[in-house]
């Protein structure tokens, strides 16, 4: 500026030539060259401007032909802010400075927003009075946006923290940022796209918009399009501007007429870019040309980051929800019991079938302990496996017994997994339980089959045997052996094809008698009378008398009351409850048989009758041959052998 000044035509200037100037001006001027900071001189009644080569910028295209000009005539754009200011200096005599002052500036044939920190001193002349203005100062324009930035991410980053957790979706996302963004610069769209790594497939995701924009939609294009010198900046992660996009000679006509297709003079681009690959990009759209100025770079560069986690962010919470969700099915749906657990053993959910297990709903489980609903018999075996799983971090399988609140016992298998948190660190259990009841049940009863089973074969093999040994000594003969051998087997036989019908639990008495007499009966209901009320009598007990009236009958059809047409056998049985406990009083009885008498010696069948009836069942017989007719009467206790409904 000093040349400039030098070359300057001074003369017929209002200010006259230098070798003219007042020493205050040329001593001003002498410290405004030589200033490292931007400072300007105003001098003589209309202050006229002299200034640095640091001031130069500030009058921006208005260099260099603002000096020598009058103050006003500089400043016409923003005189109604800093003539006010220079006419005071003048008229007081007073310095005046401001900071972040406000100057709404012309540049580049449009008005923008600027800031200023500047000072204005008094020069004056010898006799005291003003004569001129010495000016420094420096703009702050991008400071004030930058803090102003600043201050918009902050309030972006709540009004995200807002959204609440169920609501935070990509759309929710797009539709605060966007929107913010749009009026914080006043911008009539703000839009984002994501960008296909395999296709190149540009896809708007969202887009705000005023009334002065048309809706872009989901709207697909080429990366390609962009051409290739403003493709590449993209890539190499530039944002990439155009102040007036008819005017943009990077833009190939097909592309210049599709951004005023959609109503777009000004075009500002920000992309995201990993590894040389771009993800996505924030687009921001003026309707008339617009200069770009670097704190609205920054800031776009910044929130398309920002809204690039803050998607994914929102992507991983949608895919959180869903595995929630189909968490939250399977877990109240699953047949078998789930339950959660902390470290300490209190419950902290179950699901139905986990209820079902002990007896109480969900909500019912609140303040219970896992120690609260085992059997106490199986604690100690509880704590001592969910120990050393905490030691070892490793899952467990226990079989054990739960109590419901009436005292049932559930039987259940469960398997437990130690849950960390994402440091690492145990935070509770997980188990997975099955109601094993019937299974536990049906071992009881195999295992109690098994030894019935056992103890029946046993015994028929006994009987077998001793129905056997005592055939041998009763008979003359091989045919008589095999005769009475296999009419004693029928008998056993008979026996157990009613306990069969009963499923081996007990057989009514009534029916005992009647199956093991049917055959001696020869189709005369008449000669067979039964009568009596209900008794059960167990398998053991059923087997013995069935032998006990087998032998009664077989004795009779040979040489008493059933080995005659006319003869008739009565089998009458009541309860005696007189006695402590209860007992049968039952009577074999036979009429209109040949005269009886009394056999020369005790065979099988009489010992048959009268040790097994009182070795079994604990009674007594007692067989009487009257000349009438035989009688045999049994006194059987009650018991779990022989019961009374």
């Amino acid at each position: 500026m000093a040349s400039r000044l030098r070359a300057f035509e001074w003369r017929g200037h209002p200010l006259g030539p230098p070798s003219s100037w007042p020493l205050e001006l040329r001593a001003a001027i002498g410290i405004c060259m030589h200033s490292s900071m931007p400072t300007a001189v105003y001098w003589g009644p209309d202050l006229r401007l002299i200034y640095n080569d640091a001031w130069a910028p500030v009058p921006a295209e208005r260099h260099p032909q603002a000096l020598g000009e009058p103050a006003e005539a500089v400043w016409n754009d923003i005189w109604d802010v800093v003539g006010p200011q220079f006419r005071e200096v003048v008229a007081t005599g007073r310095g005046f400075s401001t900071f972040n002052q406000r100057l709404d500036m012309r540049r580049c044939g449009a008005v923008e927003e600027t800031y200023w920190n500047y000072s204005l001193t008094p020069i004056f002349g010898e006799d005291g009075r003003v004569r001129g203005i010495l000016n420094q100062g420096h703009e702050t324009t991008e400071q004030v946006f930058a803090v102003r930035s600043q201050a918009f991410l902050l309030d972006i980053g709540d009004r995200l923290r807002d959204i609440p957790s169920a609501e935070f979706r990509s759309e929710a996302v797009l539709s605060t940022m966007l929107g913010a963004l749009a009026r914080h610069l006043d911008l009539p769209r703000c839009g984002y796209a994501t960008v296909d790594g395999a296709s190149g497939a540009c896809t708007v995701v969202g887009n705000w918009r005023d009334e002065r924009m048309p809706d872009l939609g989901a709207r697909t294009f080429a990366l390609a399009d962009f051409g290739d010198a403003i493709l590449n900046d993209m890539l190499a992660g530039h944002v990439v501007t155009s102040d007036d996009v008819a005017l943009d000679r990077r833009h190939s006509p097909p592309v210049a007429e599709n951004f005023e297709a959609v109503g777009v003079r000004a075009n500002l681009v920000a992309p995201v870019v990993r590894g040389g690959r771009a993800f996505a990009f924030l687009f921001l759209n003026d309707d008339r040309p617009r200069r770009w100025r670097p704190h609205e770079i920054a800031l776009a560069r910044d929130l398309a980051d920002r809204i690039w986690l803050a998607l994914a962010r929102a992507d991983a919470a949608a895919k959180l929800r869903e595995s929630e969700r189909r968490f939250s099915v399977f877990f109240e749906q699953a047949s078998v019991g789930l339950s959660q657990v902390t470290l300490d053993g209190a419950f902290v959910r179950i699901n139905d079938s986990m209820g079902r297990i002990l007896g109480r709903s969900p909500a019912a489980i609140e303040g219970l302990t896992i120690a609260d609903v085992t059997h106490p018999d199986d604690l100690s075996e509880t704590r001592a496996r969910v120990f050393a799983a905490t030691q070892s971090g490793g899952p467990f399988t226990l079989e054990k017994r739960y109590v419901k609140p009436g005292g049932a016992v559930t039987w259940a298998v469960t398997n437990v997994t130690r849950v960390v948190d994402e440091a690492g660190a145990p935070s509770g259990y997980f188990s997975v339980t099955t109601d094993i009841s019937e299974r536990k049940e049906q071992e009881r009863i195999r295992a109690w089959l098994l030894a019935e089973l056992n103890h029946r074969v046993k015994n028929n093999l006994s009987t077998v045997q001793a129905i056997a040994h005592h055939a041998i000594g009763s008979t003359s003969s091989l045919e008589e052996f095999e005769r009475v051998f296999n009419a004693r087997l029928m008998a056993l036989s008979r026996a157990h094809d009613l306990l069969m019908r009963e499923t081996w639990t007990s057989a009514a008495l009534e029916d005992l008698v009647s199956d093991t007499l049917a055959p001696f009966a020869l189709d005369d209901d008449r000669r067979i009378m039964i009568g009596g009320p209900e008794v059960r009598l167990s398998p053991t007990a059923a087997v013995t008398m069935t032998l006990a009236f087998h032998e009664l009958a077989t004795n009779a059809a040979k040489f008493g009351a059933l080995s005659r047409p006319e003869g008739r056998v009565s089998v009458e049985w009541s309860i005696d409850r007189s006695r402590n406990g209860g007992a049968i009083d039952l009577e074999w009885r036979e009429a209109d048989g040949p005269i009886v008498a009394p056999p020369q010696r005790r065979g099988f069948g009489s010992r048959l009758i009268e040790r097994g009836a009182a070795r079994e069942l604990g009674g007594r017989v007692s067989l009487q041959f009257d000349p009438a007719g035989v009688a045999c009467a049994f006194h059987l206790p009650l018991s779990q052998k022989i019961t009374v409904p």
